[in-house]
């Protein structure tokens, strides 16, 4: 991989920036230029699955929306069932995510989670995630997963 872009946090976190408005849910009907990728918010789902499945192995997929509670994939792998939750967001995440992917570790007997977001987390959901087995993906982490998923593809 190109050293210049792993390195660039600034490219990072324009991509992340980027990643967000490709599916960020629009107030109005707005039209793009044909040279952007604008896709609706439930795709944003399947983007993270993609994403989770190259670069952590396993199978994963999007479970059906069912209210904000909801899991939003799952990922199989050898070591055992993984949840997540995804949050399109331009603000940064605060602990509720966080506390409802883990209550549903708990009640669906998987072994870790995720929370993706296309934002940062706040300093009090980091701290409260501690020995949650929780990984808290944020924009930036995204998009360094979803480069080295792309790496590992054309590998």
């Amino acid at each position: 991989m190109n050293e210049q872009l792993s390195a660039s946090d600034e490219l990072k976190k324009t991509l992340a920036m980027g990643i967000y408005f490709r599916f960020k849910k629009e107030d109005e009907e707005a039209e793009y230029s044909s040279a952007f990728i604008k896709e609706d918010p439930p795709f944003f789902k399947n983007f993270i699955d993609d994403v989770i499945e190259r670069v952590r192995g396993g199978v994963t997929w999007g479970l059906p929306p069912n209210g904000d509670f909801e899991v939003g994939f799952e990922d199989n792998t050898k070591e055992g069932k993984f949840l997540g939750r995804v949050k399109c967001h331009k603000e940064d995440l605060a602990i509720d995510p966080i506390a409802l992917i883990h209550s549903n570790i708990v009640k669906r007997n998987a072994i870790g989670g995720y929370v993706v977001t296309t934002s940062l987390f706040t300093p009090a959901t980091s701290k409260y995630e501690e020995g949650l087995n929780v990984e808290l993906i944020d924009g930036v982490t995204l998009v360094e997963l979803w480069l080295e998923g792309l790496q590992e593809q054309q590998d």
